[in-house]
C-alpha cells in the first residue's frame, strides 16, 4: 500500500469513526433530532414561493405542518420542477437547485428530484463516511483499509436542462465528486466507470479486479450486478487469465481505441498472477472469491426482500463472506443504515431527511393520519412520507416497510414494497413480498435454481390473470411440466394471499399464467429499462411490468425458448 493510499485509508478512518459516533449519539434523542431537523429545513426555506404559499413561517410544530401543509406526491410538483429547471430560483427551496437526479424509472416514468447544495452535503456524508463507520464497527478487518471491487457507472453524457442546470443519476454525480481520490479506493480505472456498454464494462471490472491479489471488499448497488461480473469471469476466465499473463486487453472486447490505449498503459504482464489464478479457477467456481482474494473482507450490497433471489448464487461464489446491505435509499433521500452484516433491515437516519409514517390500513385514506418515527410499533407496517432538504414537502415515495426492532429511539425497518409494485386486479392487493415468498418456496418444489422472475397483470381476456415469466436454469425440463409447475405457483400464491383466492374461487380472477424464458432475457430487459433513462448503477427487474415494450422483450424470450426446445427435440 503506497503512502498515500495509506493517508486516504486513515483519513476515511478517522472522519468515519466520528460520524459513527455521532449517530449513536443521535440514535438515544432520534425523535427529538428529527423535529429539529425540519424546523431547520422549514426555516431555511420559508422564503420560497412553496414556503410562502404554505405559511412555513408559522408552523411552530409537528401539528401546525401537518394542518398547514398538504401530503404530496410527484404530480403535485412537476410545475415547479420545470420552472426550476428552466432556471428560475427560489421555487421549492431558497437554496438554488445545483442538479436533477433521474429516478431509476423502473417502477413508473422518470421523475427529476431536485439536488441542492445542502442535499448532496448531507447524502455524501452518509453514505461515505456513515456507512463506513458502519462496516468498520460491524467487520473489524475491514479497519486495515485496501481498495475494493466496486461495479459503478460513470457516463460521460449528462442532460442539461434548458436553464443550464446538469441532470442525471445520483449515483454517478456523487463519484465526479470524489473523481481525484477513486483510484486509492477502487481498483477499476476511471476510465473503465464511463463505458456505458455493460457487458464491456464488467468484463474490465474483472480484468483489473483480478490483477489486484490484494482487493479487500466487493461492493454494489444490487446483488445481480456482482453475479454478473462473476457470470463474465466464469464463462472468460481462460482469457482474461491470458490477458493479465501479457498484460493486454483482448481483442475480442468492443472497446474504443483511445479507451484501449489507456487501459492497456495500466496494464503490465503478470504471469506470477495468472499462475496464481489459472490454478484456483481450475479447481471451480464454487467459493472461489476467497481462494484468488485472500485478503478480502466482506461484501457489500442490498441483500433483503426481493433482492434475495439472487444470494444464493451469490453465496456459491463468496462462499461465506459477510454480506452488508449498507444503504437504503431513494433519489429523493437516505432512510436507513444496516448496522450489522447479513441483515437487511435498517435504522432510520434521523438527520438525512423529516419522516413522517403513514399505518399501512390508512394509506388509501384521502388525508391519513401520520407518526413520528418514535411513535411507531415493532411488528406494524407503515407507508414512508418525507420532507427533504431538495424541496420535496410530505412527499410520498411509495415504499411500505415494517417495523422489526428498536435501535435507541429510532425505529430498525424492513423493506417490504414499493405501492407501485403490486398484483392488483379486483381490490385483491397482492404484494411484491407475497410475489417473492411465492414463487421463492415455488422454485425448491420444482428443483431448480431461479435466476429470474417477474409478472404482469393479463387483460387480454374477459377475466383477467396474474402472469409470471421465470428463468431457470434447466428450461427444457420445466417446460416439460409446466402445468404442474403453474399448479405449485398458484397455490402458493393463493396462501400467500387469502383475498387473492377468495376472488379466483368467485370467478373474478381467472388461474394464473406461467412461462419459462430463453437465458439472457432478463438481462434484455435491463438494457430495455436503461435505454428508457433508468440509471445503470440503479437499474433493477421490476418483479411487476407494465409497459408494452417490456412485455414484449419477456414475450420473445418466451418464443425463442419454446423454439429451442423443439429444435433440441427433432435432433433428438
Amino acid at each position: 500500500m503506497n503512502m498515500m493510499q495509506s493517508l486516504v485509508n486513515l483519513s476515511f478512518t478517522q472522519i468515519s469513526k466520528r460520524y459513527y459516533n455521532k449517530f449513536q449519539r443521535d440514535l438515544k434523542k432520534a425523535g427529538e433530532i428529527n423535529r429539529d431537523i425540519l424546523r431547520e429545513i422549514l426555516s431555511a426555506n420559508k422564503d420560497s414561493e412553496y414556503g410562502r404559499k404554505y405559511n412555513f413561517k408559522n408552523v411552530n410544530g409537528i401539528e401546525d405542518y401537518k394542518r398547514l401543509v398538504p401530503i404530496t406526491d410527484y404530480s403535485d410538483y412537476e410545475k415547479y420542477i420545470e420552472r426550476s429547471a428552466k432556471g428560475e430560483k427560489n421555487i421549492l427551496t431558497s437554496d438554488s437547485v445545483e442538479f436533477f437526479a433521474l429516478s431509476s424509472g423502473t417502477t413508473g416514468s422518470q421523475k427529476l428530484i431536485p439536488v441542492t447544495s445542502a442535499s448532496r452535503a448531507n447524502l455524501n456524508g452518509y453514505m461515505n463516511f456513515l456507512n463506513q463507520g458502519l462496516i468498520y464497527n460491524a467487520i473489524p478487518e475491514a479497519k486495515k483499509g485496501g481498495r475494493g471491487l466496486f461495479l459503478m457507472s460513470m457516463p460521460k453524457s449528462t442532460m442539461i436542462t434548458p436553464g443550464g442546470i446538469p441532470a442525471g443519476a445520483g449515483t454517478s454525480e456523487g463519484i465526479k465528486a470524489a473523481k481525484r481520490i477513486l483510484p486509492y479506493m477502487w481498483v477499476s480505472p476511471i476510465e473503465v466507470l464511463e463505458i456505458s456498454k455493460q457487458e464491456t464494462a464488467n468484463y474490465l471490472h474483472a480484468l483489473f479486479a483480478l490483477k489486484d491479489s490484494d482487493l479487500s471488499y466487493i461492493a454494489s448497488p444490487f446483488p445481480s450486478n456482482i453475479v454478473q461480473v462473476f457470470g463474465v469471469i466464469e464463462e472468460n476466465w481462460e482469457q482474461l487469465v491470458l490477458d493479465i499473463a501479457v498484460g493486454t486487453i483482448s481483442k475480442k472486447l468492443d472497446l474504443e481505441p483511445n479507451t484501449r490505449f489507456i487501459l492497456e498503459r495500466k496494464l503490465k504482464p503478470n504471469v506470477k498472477r495468472a499462475t496464481e489464478l489459472e490454478k484456483e479457477f481450475s479447481k471451480g467456481m464454487e467459493g472461489v472469491v476467497s481462494r484468488i482474494w485472500p485478503k478480502i473482507n466482506y461484501v457489500s450490497c442490498v441483500a433483503g426482500g426481493a433482492f434475495s433471489i439472487y444470494v444464493k448464487k451469490l453465496r456459491y461464489f463468496i462462499g461465506n463472506l459477510p454480506i452488508f446491505s449498507s444503504v437504503y435509499a431513494a433519489s429523493e433521500a437516505l432512510i436507513g443504515m444496516a448496522v450489522k452484516p447479513d441483515d437487511a433491515t435498517y435504522v432510520v437516519t434521523p438527520r438525512t431527511a423529516y419522516f413522517e409514517f403513514i399505518p399501512l390500513y390508512k394509506t388509501d385514506s384521502q388525508n391519513p393520519d401520520t407518526l413520528c418515527l418514535d411513535e411507531l410499533k415493532i411488528g406494524e407496517s407503515y407507508e414512508i412520507i418525507i420532507t427533504n432538504f431538495s424541496g420535496l414537502y410530505r412527499y410520498r415515495i411509495g415504499d411500505v416497510v415494517k417495523v422489526v426492532d428498536y435501535y435507541g429511539k429510532s425505529p430498525v425497518i424492513e423493506f417490504l414494497y414499493r405501492k407501485g409494485q403490486l398484483l392488483n386486479l379486483v381490490a385483491e392487493k397482492t404484494t411484491e413480498s407475497a410475489v417473492h415468498h411465492s414463487i421463492m418456496a415455488s422454485a425448491e418444489k420444482w428443483d431448480v435454481e431461479l435466476v429470474d422472475y417477474t409478472a404482469i397483470q393479463d387483460l387480454s381476456e374477459t377475466v383477467g390473470c396474474y402472469k409470471f415469466y421465470v428463468e431457470v436454469n434447466n428450461p427444457g425440463e420445466f417446460i416439460q411440466k409446466i402445468e404442474m409447475n403453474r399448479a405449485i405457483l398458484e397455490e402458493a400464491i393463493r396462501e400467500a394471499n387469502p383475498t387473492y383466492k377468495v376472488a379466483q374461487r368467485a370467478g373474478r380472477i381467472a388461474p394464473l399464467k406461467l412461462e419459462a424464458v430463453a437465458a439472457e432475457t432478463f438481462l434484455k430487459l435491463k438494457n430495455e429499462l436503461v435505454k428508457k433513462g433508468a440509471s445503470i448503477n440503479q437499474v433493477k427487474v421490476p418483479r411487476v411490468i407494465n409497459g408494452e415494450s417490456l412485455i414484449s422483450i419477456l414475450d420473445e424470450g418466451s418464443e425463442d425458448l419454446r423454439k429451442a426446445c423443439k429444435r433440441q427435440l427433432s435432433i433428438a
